[in-house]
């Protein structure tokens, strides 16, 4: 089905990146575009607080990763239960040279590729010229950032109000190693684990179950289609 356009709508969500080194910051502030079928301003990662670690090692050395994963270069795949109501996603995340990105959660895929920004959903062969979380967030509490940006934020949430201490461990999933760490808060324990890229690898907690398939240091361009 073509792919068509709609330049009605213009702007994106902005992604948050809290750092923990200058140097992810300054790699993420160059991606700034106009230009084609896809217009508006390219979503920015805005700081909106405060970068700073939390003094727990076990925190802090995923919470390193997680600050890192913008600057990987990779395709992976997730499988995601969104616990309320028990509903099952899949997921594919591309990121590629020149902050080129690429989410696809089921039907909707969300791009960031060069002058083109966009939320598309594929099963209609329909974009957007704008990042519009609330397609997969509404629905399956799942934004274009549940693989690196969100997980940091809400891990540095659960340090804050945590109830007791952190537990560090290390597993594999899909044949990577990851470090963990679980996180005792109100109303259970939740699970955040990243690999050496800083690309999540697990989050477990009330809400969702967040689990990494498949992980390739090979971006796939073919997930830039918009159709």
């Amino acid at each position: 089905m073509a792919t068509h356009c709609d330049d009605s709508h213009h702007g994106a969500a902005p992604g948050r990146v809290r750092s923990a080194t200058s140097v992810v910051l300054l790699a993420l502030a160059t991606s700034v575009a106009l230009a084609g079928c896809f217009t508006g301003a390219r979503p920015t990662f805005e700081d909106t607080g405060s970068l700073d670690l939390t003094g727990r090692s076990e925190i802090d050395a995923v919470l390193l990763r997680l600050d890192s994963a913008p600057l990987a270069r990779f395709t992976a795949n997730y499988d995601i239960l969104t616990r309320l109501g028990d509903r099952e996603s899949t997921a594919q995340v591309v990121q590629a040279e020149d902050s080129r990105r690429s989410v696809t959660i089921n039907d909707v895929r969300y791009l960031f590729d060069g002058p083109t920004i966009a939320t598309c959903r594929l099963d209609e062969g329909t974009c957007v010229a704008q990042i519009t979380p609330q397609a997969t967030y509404g629905e399956y509490f799942v934004d274009q950032d549940f693989y690196a940006t969100t997980p940091a934020t809400r891990l540095r949430n659960d340090a804050r109000t945590r109830i007791s201490d952190p537990l560090s461990s290390e597993v594999e999933l899909a044949g990577q190693p990851a470090l963990c760490v679980d996180i005792p808060v109100s109303g259970g324990t939740n699970r955040y684990c990243a690999l050496a890229s800083g690309v999540l690898a697990e989050y477990e907690g009330n809400d969702l179950h967040i689990t990494l398939t498949r992980y390739s240091t090979e971006p796939d361009d073919a997930l830039f289609a918009t159709e």
